[in-house]
């Protein structure tokens, strides 16, 4: 009971790194024994352990990074994302093989390909939901919550390729474009996680300004109220806004987001989108990927407004 209470304790940062560091344990010895299976038995198993390898890979460097700082971010980061990108790579050559050898097709039982995709959906929504969760967390909590979803989209493929060895003859075409998509997907991830510290919101969320040049001001009362600028609209994800006190010829404060649709929906129209989510989780996601790129480097785009009005930028 008593480690139950200092786990509940911990940061959240802390008990994301504890939970992977267990996970990578598990991961690393099946995926190291695929490995020696491989070499002797089965090559293929040689590219699953290598994709994984690079998944596991990723993530450590995150531990690490949330754990100790002997290493700078930028070169932490800098390796998640290449080791992502190699993970992309195998698993991207591993799916052209069915394009040049045949696979024998295998009847795995309805009772076993149901409790597959039961176990693969779970592992989909707690990634998703883990996604929602490393928001405003910090670089390493978004960055193994990526991770997870990568794992989580092989599952998923994993499954397909079980269903439609009950289904179709030749599903092999089908399972390596399938499984090309989910590695260039990955590689995706991979240059987020690479650009995303100079485009994102997140470690940069507080700033501070002095007045330089009052006579330019126009952008708000130094009398010691607080003053709230938009840097950038959505209606449906929640505005970001820079909110600030003035006070002594200084602005200081943080970038937020404001309130979501979803958050100020009632619940009759949550259930409405949860009955629909099939159909708007698409849109959802095209949006929020918009979202992204509307709202890059909003730290730097905060600092021209506030420098066009006679601030300067405070260390």
């Amino acid at each position: 009971m008593n480690f139950i209470r200092m786990y509940k304790e911990l940061p959240y940062e802390r008990r994301v790194a504890l939970n992977t560091f267990a996970g990578l344990c598990l991961s690393a010895a099946l995926a190291l024994g695929k490995l020696v299976v491989g070499i002797f038995t089965d090559y293929n198993l040689i590219g699953v352990a290598l994709y994984m390898l690079g998944i596991l890979l990723a993530k450590a460097e995150c531990v690490l990074g949330i754990k100790n700082d002997k290493k700078t971010f930028a070169r932490r980061n800098a390796l998640t994302a290449a080791f992502l990108l190699l993970s992309s790579a195998a698993y991207v050559g591993f799916m052209c093989r069915l394009f040049f050898c045949e696979r024998e097709a295998k009847d795995y039982g309805m009772a076993y390909v149901l409790i597959l995709a039961f176990i693969s959906f779970c592992e989909l929504g707690f990634a998703i939901a883990g996604l929602f969760r490393a928001r405003d967390k910090g670089h390493y909590c978004r960055n193994i919550k990526i991770a997870n979803l990568c794992v989580a989209l092989i599952a998923i493929l994993t499954t397909q390729i079980a269903i439609l060895d009950m289904e179709a003859a030749e599903a092999d075409i089908y399972n390596a474009w399938t499984g090309i998509g989910v590695g260039c997907f990955i590689a995706l991830c991979a240059a987020y996680i690479l650009a995303a510290p100079r485009m994102s919101v997140t470690g940069r969320e507080h700033n501070k300004f002095v007045l330089a040049d009052a006579d330019k001001n126009g952008l708000m009362d130094m009398s010691g109220k607080t003053a709230e600028i938009t840097l950038c609209r959505s209606r449906v994800y929640g505005d970001y806004i820079f909110r600030a006190k003035a006070e002594n010829g200084a602005v200081e404060g943080d970038i937020v987001r404001g309130r979501s649709l979803w958050k100020r929906m009632c619940l009759p129209l949550k259930i409405l989108c949860c009955i629909l989510s099939e159909i708007l989780i698409f849109a959802w996601i095209f949006g929020r990927v918009a979202l992204f790129f509307r709202a890059a480097d909003l730290p730097s785009r905060l600092g021209r407004l506030m420098a066009a009005n006679g601030f300067e930028r405070a260390d």
